[in-house]
């Protein structure tokens, strides 16, 4: 990947999708990892300092200091103007529901109700500052799944989704991120002490290489394990981009005329880039 030709890219699509939408300010949340890190970079640079705000949304108790401590440092780094509202009451009212109604207490769901009130949060926002909601999801993650739907992985503009994670990476250092930020190991501190990585089974460097393989160079599991790839991890990452492809399209709409919407026909969107 050449990180300047990408960046160049960028710029010129964040601009353009700004102008044509008549919006000047930006909202994103910044969590202290990699990819808010990079996509806040990336904002600031396409739409000038005084238009990107900033939220930091800790989940007191889960997320680390350290998060908190990257994400004030770049926001005094990019002089961004930033809130911080920790999602902890939010996260309260539903585990109290949960014992009202005696339910199984269940981590995934608790999980995603974080990732959705940071983003309902974000537009709050957004709807206040008259902005846009910048996402912050790369290619790897959108291509497994492993985002929240109408969670972190809602947003007007995904500034780095087309980017896999380890080329995140080399246009964070293009764009001046701290190295304690690139060097963090990617997690959502939705639940203490789990990595991104730890709940995939590789790394990204690993990860990347059999997407890349099976999306773009379009391999089978079959040919991707005999380059040398754990069978168990070829067939996990493929089962993972296929279950999860209701993630990377819009809601489901059942047509029942050949037109509609004033005579404008309707069509649903086609994810040409993952297979499934």
């Amino acid at each position: 990947m050449n990180a300047k030709e990408v960046y160049n890219a960028l710029m010129l699509g964040i601009r353009d999708y700004f102008r044509k939408n008549n919006f000047n300010k930006a909202v994103i949340g910044l969590s202290g990892g990699l990819d808010s890190s990079v996509a806040a970079s990336l904002a600031v640079k396409a739409l000038e300092n005084r238009n990107v705000i900033a939220v930091l949304m800790p989940d007191i108790g889960i997320t680390s200091p350290q998060s908190m401590k990257n994400a004030e440092t770049l926001v005094k780094k990019l002089k961004i103007r930033h809130y911080a509202v920790p999602i902890n009451n939010f996260i309260q009212y539903f585990e109290n529901i949960n014992k009202k109604l005696k339910f199984k207490k269940n981590i995934y769901a608790i999980s995603n109700v974080k990732a959705r009130a940071r983003m309902m949060l974000l537009y709050y926002f957004a709807n206040l500052e008259n902005a846009l909601v910048i996402g912050t999801s790369d290619k790897s993650e959108i291509a497994l799944g492993y985002t929240t739907k109408y969670g972190d992985n809602a947003a007007d503009i995904l500034v780095i989704g087309d980017l896999w994670k380890t080329e995140v990476i080399e246009l964070g250092k293009c764009l001046g991120v701290p190295e304690l930020i690139l060097r963090k190991k990617p997690s959502a501190e939705l639940v203490k002490g789990v990595t991104a990585e730890k709940e995939l089974g590789a790394s990204y460097e690993v990860l990347d290489k059999i997407l890349k393989m099976y999306i773009e160079e379009g391999l089978s599991s079959g040919q991707i394990i005999g380059k040398g790839f754990n069978k168990k991890l070829v067939k996990n990452v493929l089962e993972r981009v296929r279950l999860n492809e209701h993630k990377r399209r819009s809601a489901m709409l059942i047509r029942v005329s050949e037109k509609s919407f004033h005579g404008m026909e309707w069509r649903m969107p086609v994810t040409n880039r993952f297979r499934g």
